[in-house]
């Protein structure tokens, strides 16, 4: 299975140390093997079409024509929603949930790293959450990733946090 973490460890030109995890949703399908699978599709359309005028039944074309376009819209949302991008930066004061949409939007969440731990909750068998409690308030990170990646993503929050909690946070002279 391909990993959908990206991880990196930085250390800020301050000296403080700060862990980034970025999470994105993963697409098997590449734009070129996009554009093979649309120019496969559309030539197997155009035979079928083409047999339908043959007999005489030419007013299929159109829906034919119609089925292709709804297949590229549908990859095309696919692909808009798979912009998603979650970065998560954990330092010893604080943890910064960051979300992007495809649109490009920004969300910007601030908690206090001292009482974040990351837990993971089986809602379904099949559909596990992974959420960052924070006191008594839950936040869904990584709904869009596979079940099988949330139970390694829980473990690896949870050592950076513990490794933020022992490294004594930098205060700089103002």
């Amino acid at each position: 299975m391909t990993s959908q973490l990206r991880w990196q460890y930085e250390t800020s030109n301050t000296g403080d140390h700060i862990i980034t995890i970025k999470l994105w949703p993963y697409r098997s399908l590449s734009l070129q093997g996009f554009k093979i699978v649309m120019t496969a599709l559309s030539l197997a359309i155009f035979s079928l079409g083409l047999g339908f005028y043959l007999l005489g039944a030419w007013p299929v074309i159109g829906f034919l024509g119609a089925e292709i376009g709804l297949v590229w819209f549908a990859f095309r949302f696919n692909y808009r929603a798979g912009q998603l991008i979650e970065e998560i930066t954990i330092s010893p004061i604080s943890v910064i949930i960051t979300r992007t949409d495809w649109r490009g939007r920004h969300t910007k969440q601030i908690l206090d790293s001292a009482w974040i731990k990351a837990e993971l909750v089986p809602k379904k068998a099949r559909r596990r959450k992974l959420f960052l409690r924070h006191h008594s308030e839950l936040l869904e990170i990584g709904a869009f990733l596979p079940p099988a990646e949330k139970p390694s993503l829980a473990s690896a929050l949870n050592n950076a946090l513990a490794q933020a909690k022992l490294t004594p946070p930098i205060h700089h002279p103002s």
